[in-house]
């Protein structure tokens, strides 16, 4: 995982074609992954630290698509596969905002990160690991 922009630009021009998720932090802080078991160390770093995801995005070549997630009650990340009985299976990424007990979910096809489809499930039939809750207002680290 990645912590700063330069950073981050540095790995992107050694190969262009990876997908790539940019979290955006109530601190001002971004992190860069490719790997999706890195958003097991974001949730843990946020909730460690009383922090929020306020924007998180989906970046494929020069295509970037941001979700805003400042008034939510969290976010959902979760990269899954897709596969349809005698057909190719597809990849894909669901972000989504935590509003409540129903998380809206936009399903992008990768590595184009066309929309798929958008969905409204209630938080329970969601996959856990996917869930980051934001912490109270009150007790959040943010900018100044």
């Amino acid at each position: 995982m990645l912590s700063s922009y330069d950073d981050w630009l540095k790995e992107y021009r050694k190969d262009k074609y990876k997908i790539w998720v940019r979290v955006t932090l109530s601190t001002g802080e971004e992190k860069y992954f490719h790997d999706y078991k890195d958003w097991y160390k974001v949730k843990s770093y946020c909730q460690k630290s009383n922090i929020n995801v306020v924007e998180i995005g989906l970046q494929y070549r020069s295509n970037y698509l941001a979700v805003p997630t400042k008034d939510c009650d969290g976010v959902y990340l979760v990269q899954s596969i897709i596969g349809l009985m005698g057909e190719n299976s597809k990849k894909t990424y669901t972000v989504g905002k935590i509003c409540g007990n129903i998380v809206e979910k936009q399903i992008f096809m990768t590595p184009e990160l066309i929309q798929d489809r958008e969905e409204k499930d209630p938080v329970s039939s969601c996959f856990e690991e996917g869930l980051l809750y934001h912490h109270e207002k009150g007790k959040t680290q943010t900018i100044q």
